[in-house]
């Protein structure tokens, strides 16, 4: 009975290894602006970078203001089929959303998203070069994106007892 429980766990940790790669979802790595991010003056444009390659047609980001008012909406191919890049108008202080839909070219998936970035005034005369601040990576997304982790692991889960238990019932039955 031990072993054939044994062999109904590898069943289904084998078949897992093998569609977890099937299950993934295009989604957003980095952005500029990023999640919380606090931009003085007006970026000119959004990029966001995902960890697979997109299908153009079907990828889009949107930036909204406070009031829900779309503001920017479309985009295309950045460096990369992974980079997404948005023109954005000129945005006034204030918080802004940013909605995205990503469909990736390497397994059809669709995933959506959503994270919001500060604009405040630009300071009114330039710091000196000394004293700027050096440049740094964009944060990583922080789970905000629609469905979450925990939809993507309910159904490998139940995918698992389902394959063990049915794995477990034949050589069950094939002992006896």
């Amino acid at each position: 009975m031990a072993r054939s429980l044994i062999r109904a766990v590898v069943c289904a940790v084998l078949l897992s290894l093998i569609a977890a790669p099937v299950l993934a979802h295009a989604e957003l790595v980095s952005a500029t602006p990023g999640p919380g991010d606090e931009v003085a003056g007006s970026p000119s444009e959004l990029v966001a970078t995902f960890n697979q390659d997109l299908d153009p047609s079907r990828t889009s980001l949107e930036v909204r203001d406070a009031s829900g008012a779309s503001l920017a909406r479309g985009g295309e191919l950045g460096q990369g089929s992974r980079e997404f890049r948005l023109i954005l108008p000129r945005l006034g202080p204030g918080e802004y959303e940013v909605r995205w839909t990503s469909f990736s070219a390497e397994d059809g998936e669709l995933e959506r998203g959503s994270y919001a970035f500060t604009v405040i005034a630009a300071p009114s005369s330039p710091p000196s070069p000394s004293l700027s601040p050096t440049p740094t990576a964009p944060p990583p997304v922080d789970g905000t994106s629609a469905g979450g982790d925990g939809a993507v692991l309910i159904p490998i889960l139940a995918a698992l007892l389902v394959v063990g238990g049915i794995g477990a019932w034949l050589l069950r039955r094939r002992a006896t």
